[in-house]
C-alpha cells in the first residue's frame, strides 16, 4: 500500500516522542523490579483521549490517585508534550482548532497549533461551539465572549443565559429591573460582534434552545422567576416575533408541572416541541409546627402486597420522574408520551414512536423472577395513539429507527422477528438460517439471550444478526433468503465475528452498507486473539490486524484514521492511531512508560481434558523470566468464565475484593484462572470439576508446585472457594470474601441497596439451582458449605463485613462459626461498615497487605504474621 506523506510524516513525529510501538518491553529491560505498593499513589490510567480529526494534536486524561487528573497535551508539529495537573472537562471548538478545559473552578483555553495556555479565570459555566472560535463564560451575571483569532474579549452584562442558535449567532438572555432582554450577537459583524434586541418585556425566561437551523428559540417564560405558572414562548430570530403556546392545564396528569430544569426543544424537522412534566412537589402539604414523636413505630408486611415494605422503601426504580410530552404549535395538540410507569425510550430524534417498558402488572413476582416480565408500550408521536405491542414480555426488544417495527428476540422460539407496529403482525425472520441464533453457551436457569444483532442496514431492506460465529443480513421483510455476510468463515476458523458501528456516541445511526466493504471486530475462540477484518458480500473476510492482545474500537477520526485502544497482560491499554486498512499504527497514549521498569509476566489460553473428557480452559499468567523447567507457587482465582479477559492488563492497585493479578505475578507467583461452565441445579460440583480438574493439569505439566497452591474468589467466587474446599483438599490454603456458605438461609436473605429478596438468584439467575428451595431442597442443601464443613482440612481466609450489601454478614458468620465449632484454622476479617466492595483506600490498603501476608506464609514460606498467631 502507498504510504500518505502526511501519515508518514505524523509516524515519524510520533516515533521521536514515543520510544516503541509493538516492541514487547520485557526485551529491553535490564533488571526488573518488584511490584509493590509503593507504586499505587502514582500509578496512571488513562480515561479518555480528545484528538483533532487530522491526529495533529491530542490531550489525554489521565488519573492517579496522588495527583487525580493530569491532562496531557501533544502537538505532533511542535513535538509538544506539556502536562496539566488537575485539568478535567475537555471541549474542543473551532474547528478542532483549540479546546477549553478546567482545572478546580478557572477555565483555561489552549491552541493546538502553536501550544499557547490563556487563563480565562474562575467560573463554572463555559460553553463553546463546534465551528466558532468564540468561548463564551460567564462571571458572576456578567457573560464574556472571547475570540481566540484576534484575542479580543467582548462581554454582556446582567446575563442569566446563552445559547447558540448558530456558529455565528449566540443569543444572550439578560434581566435587570424587572425586565428581561433577549439579545442576538452576531459574531461575523463586520466591526466585531453587532448586538440586535430580539425581545424586551417583564417575562422570565428559562430553558432556552434553538431549533436546528438557528431560526428560532424556544423557551419557558413565566410572571415570576421561580416559574409557578410557566407557558412555553417561541421567538422568530428574523421577525422578532413572540408566541405564547397556552398549553391548556387539564391536559396535564393532575399535580404536574413543567420541568423548567430540563429545557424545551424543537423535534429535528421542527414540527413540534419537547419536553417534560414533573411531579409538582410545592403544592405538598408541610405540618405547621412540631410534629410529636410517635411512642412506636411498626410495619406491616402482607402476603399479597405487591412490594414488600424493603422495597417499598427504596422506591420503584422503574418508575421515571418526569414524563415525556410533545407539543404541535400548529395544531394545537398535546401529546403525553409517557405515563410513568417505566423506562422511555425513543431512539432517535426523529423517530416516529416513542415506547414505554411497564413492569408494573408483574412486580410482586420480581422476588423470585428474574428479569422482570413488562408490557411494550407504544405511542404515534404525531397521532398519540397508544398500543401494547407486546405483554409479559422477556426478550431482547430492538427498535428499527426509521420504520415502524420493533425487532424481538423470542427465547421460547429461540428466533428473531418482526413486528408491525400499525397491523401487529408478526413475522419469524430467522427461520431459514441454519444454525442458531441463541446463545448456546448460556447456564443459568432462564430462557437464553440471542448472540446480539448489528441493527437495520443503511437502506432498511436488512436486519444484521449474529449466531456464534458470523454474521448475517435477515430480510426485514420476513420474505427472501438470509446473507450469509462473513461467507461461513467465522464457524470454519473458529472465529466469532461483529459489526464494527462507526458512528460516534449520540450520533445518527447510519446502518451497515451491503454494497460496500463491512468492517467487523473479531474475537478467536480458540486463543482470544482480537483483531479486525473487512468483508465484501459473497467473499470470504480478510484479516486487517489480529493480534494476541484484547483490542477495541475508540473512534472513526475523519477520513483517514481510526482510534482503538490495545492491551494484553503486559502492556497497558493505550489508545493507538490507525489508518482505513488498520495499517502504520502509532501510539498516542503513553501508559507504558510506567511498566519499563517492573516484571509483569505474560498470560496465554491453555486447555485440558476433565475426569469425563471434556475439554475446559482457563487462563494461566506466568511471572517475567518463567522458567519451564521450574515447580511455581499458585493462586487459584475463578468466578465464571475468565477466558474472555486472558489479555486484560490489571492496574497496579489495591483490591476492592479479588487478588490482584499483576501484583502476584510480578513477585514470582503463576496466576490460574479456570473457566467454569455450570450444570444448572448443581453449581458446587460444577466449579470442583473445573478448577480441580485445571488445577491437576498444570501439576502434571510442572508448573505448580504441589504443595504450594492457594485458592481465592470474592462474591460467587467466594460462595465457590467455601464450598470447593469442602470437597478437595489439593490447597494448601484457601481464602474466600463476601461468601454465601448456606443456600437454605441465603435464599430468603435481602440484597439491601435494593431491598430485594435474593429468590430470585437461585431460581432464575447466578446460583443456578433452577426451582424453589421448597421444589428442590437437595439440590440447595448438596451445594452448601455449611452441611459439609466437618470436611475441611485447608486452612481458609475469610472477610465479611458487616455492612455487606449484596450477601448477608450472617452468611459470613454461619461460616467462620461452624469452622471454628469443628476446630478448623479459619480467620475472619469484619470492616466495619464496609459493603460488599472496599470502597475506602486504607481498607484496601489493609486487605492487600493481609492477603499477602496469607499467601506469602503459605505458598511462599514467608514469616507468619502476628494476626495468624
Amino acid at each position: 500500500m502507498k504510504k500518505s506523506p502526511t501519515f508518514a510524516k505524523m509516524l515519524l513525529s510520533a516515533a521521536l516522542l514515543i520510544p516503541a510501538t509493538f516492541i514487547n518491553n520485557s526485551n529491553l529491560k535490564a533488571q526488573s523490579k518488584q511490584l509493590d505498593s509503593t507504586v499505587f499513589d502514582t500509578w496512571r490510567t488513562c480515561e479518555s483521549l480528545a484528538i483533532s480529526d487530522d491526529a495533529s494534536w491530542s490531550i489525554a486524561t489521565y488519573k492517579n490517585k496522588k495527583d487525580g487528573t493530569i491532562l496531557v497535551v501533544k502537538i505532533d508539529k511542535l513535538r509538544l508534550k506539556k502536562e496539566i495537573k488537575g485539568g478535567k472537562d475537555i471541549e474542543m471548538f473551532d474547528g478542532q482548532r483549540s479546546a477549553i478545559f478546567f482545572v478546580k473552578d478557572s477555565l483555561y483555553c489552549i491552541n493546538g497549533i502553536n501550544g499557547k495556555i490563556d487563563t480565562l479565570g474562575k467560573t463554572k459555566n463555559a460553553v463553546v461551539d463546534k465551528k466558532s472560535p468564540f468561548i463564551t463564560y460567564i462571571k458572576g451575571n456578567t457573560l464574556y465572549l472571547k475570540n481566540t483569532t484576534d484575542g479580543r474579549i467582548d462581554s454582556v452584562q446582567h446575563t442569566r443565559t446563552r445559547v447558540f442558535a448558530t456558529s455565528e449567532l449566540l443569543v444572550a438572555v439578560t434581566g435587570q429591573n424587572g425586565t428581561t432582554t433577549i439579545t442576538g450577537l452576531n459574531l461575523k459583524g463586520k466591526n466585531g460582534i453587532e448586538r440586535v434586541t430580539l425581545y424586551s418585556g417583564d417575562l422570565y425566561i428559562d430553558g432556552i434552545s434553538c431549533d436546528k437551523s438557528g431560526k428560532r428559540l424556544v423557551f419557558y417564560s413565566g410572571k415570576d422567576s421561580l416559574f409557578s405558572n410557566p407557558q412555553i414562548s417561541a421567538l422568530d430570530i428574523k421577525t422578532k416575533s413572540l408566541t405564547n403556546f397556552n398549553i391548556e392545564r387539564s391536559l396535564l396528569p393532575q399535580d404536574r408541572k413543567f420541568n423548567v430544569k430540563k429545557g424545551v426543544e424543537f423535534s429535528s424537522d421542527g414540527s413540534y416541541l419537547k419536553f417534560e412534566i414533573e411531579l409538582a412537589t410545592d403544592s405538598l402539604a408541610k405540618p405547621k409546627g412540631k410534629v410529636a414523636k410517635p411512642a412506636f413505630e411498626y410495619e406491616l408486611w402482607r402476603w399479597n402486597d405487591t412490594l414488600i415494605p424493603l422495597k417499598q422503601k427504596k422506591g420503584p426504580t422503574q418508575f421515571a420522574k418526569s414524563l415525556k410530552c410533545v407539543y404541535y404549535p400548529q395544531t394545537g395538540k398535546f401529546i403525553q408520551l409517557s405515563k410513568g410507569k417505566g423506562v422511555y425510550l425513543q431512539v432517535e430524534d426523529d423517530s416516529p414512536y416513542g415506547f414505554e417498558f411497564d413492569e408494573t402488572p408483574y412486580m410482586m413476582t420480581s422476588d423470585w423472577e428474574d428479569p422482570t416480565p413488562r408490557d411494550i408500550l407504544c405511542t404515534d408521536v404525531k397521532t398519540g395513539e397508544r398500543k401494547t405491542l407486546l405483554r409479559k414480555f422477556k426478550g431482547n426488544f430492538t427498535v428499527s429507527p426509521r420504520t415502524p417495527h420493533i425487532f424481538i428476540f423470542d427465547s421460547d422460539a429461540a428466533a428473531w422477528f418482526i413486528i408491525d407496529i400499525k397491523s401487529g403482525e408478526r413475522v419469524c425472520i430467522s427461520d431459514l438460517l441454519p444454525y442458531p441464533v441463541i446463545n448456546e453457551e448460556f447456564d443459568q436457569p432462564q430462557p437464553a439471550g440471542s448472540y446480539g444483532q448489528g441493527g437495520l442496514t443503511n437502506d432498511n431492506q436488512y436486519f444484521i444478526v449474529y449466531d456464534k460465529y458470523d454474521v448475517w443480513a435477515l430480510p426485514a421483510s420476513g420474505i427472501g433468503e438470509p446473507i450469509a455476510i462473513t461467507n461461513g468463515y467465522g464457524r470454519k476458523n473458529n472465529i466469532r465475528f461483529k459489526v464494527l458501528k462507526l458512528e460516534d456516541k449520540g450520533d445518527k445511526k447510519i446502518g451497515v452498507n451491503l454494497k460496500e466493504d463491512i468492517l467487523l471486530e473479531s474475537t478467536n475462540l480458540g486463543n482470544m486473539h482480537s483483531g479486525f477484518y473487512k468483508v465484501s458480500i459473497g467473499k470470504d473476510p480478510i484479516k486487517l490486524l489480529e493480534e494476541a492482545c484484547k483490542f477495541s474500537f475508540n473512534r472513526n477520526l475523519g477520513k483517514s484514521n481510526y482510534v482503538i485502544k490495545r492491551e494484553r497482560f503486559e502492556e497497558a491499554p493505550d489508545f493507538w492511531l490507525a489508518d482505513k486498512n488498520f495499517r502504520l499504527l502509532m501510539r498516542l497514549t503513553d501508559l507504558n512508560e510506567q511498566t519499563r521498569d517492573f516484571a509483569i509476566g505474560t498470560s496465554e489460553v491453555i486447555s485440558w481434558k476433565d475426569s469425563a473428557d471434556v475439554e475446559q480452559r482457563g487462563v494461566l499468567y506466568t511471572p517475567e523470566g518463567y522458567d519451564s523447567s521450574k515447580r511455581y507457587p499458585v493462586i487459584v482465582y475463578f468466578y465464571e468464565t475468565m477466558t474472555q479477559d486472558a489479555f486484560k492488563f490489571y492496574v497496579p492497585e489495591p483490591t476492592e475484593s479479588t487478588i490482584n493479578p499483576i501484583m502476584f505475578v510480578s513477585r514470582g507467583y503463576v496466576v490460574f484462572m479456570p473457566d467454569i461452565h455450570y450444570e444448572i441445579g448443581w453449581p458446587g460440583k460444577s466449579c470442583v470439576n473445573a478448577v480441580v480438574s485445571g488445577t491437576e493439569y498444570i501439576i502434571s505439566k510442572g508448573i505448580a508446585d504441589p504443595e504450594r497452591i492457594g485458592v481465592q474468589g470474592h462474591s460467587w467466587g467466594g460462595y465457590q472457594v467455601a464450598y470447593l474446599i469442602t470437597q478437595s483438599d489439593i490447597f494448601k490454603c484457601a481464602c474466600s470474601e463476601a461468601a454465601v456458605s448456606n443456600m437454605t438461609s441465603a435464599y430468603t436473605g435481602i440484597r439491601s441497596t435494593a431491598g430485594a429478596p435474593r429468590m430470585f438468584m437461585y431460581e432464575c439467575t447466578q446460583s443456578r439451582i433452577g426451582g424453589t428451595l421448597w421444589e428442590k431442597q437437595e439440590n440447595y442443601i448438596k451445594n452448601s458449605a455449611t452441611f459439609y464443613l466437618d470436611q475441611v482440612t485447608t486452612p481458609l481466609l475469610s472477610r465479611h463485613c458487616d455492612a455487606d450489601e449484596a450477601v448477608p454478614y450472617s452468611q459470613g458468620l454461619e461460616l467462620f462459626l461452624g469452622l471454628k465449632r469443628l476446630g478448623k484454622q479459619v480467620w475472619m476479617f469484619n470492616y466495619k461498615g464496609v459493603g460488599h466492595n472496599i470502597r475506602p483506600w486504607e481498607v484496601k490498603m489493609d486487605w492487600s497487605r493481609r492477603m499477602d501476608e496469607y499467601f506469602d506464609y503459605y505458598l511462599m514460606d514467608k514469616r507468619k504474621p502476628s494476626w495468624m498467631k
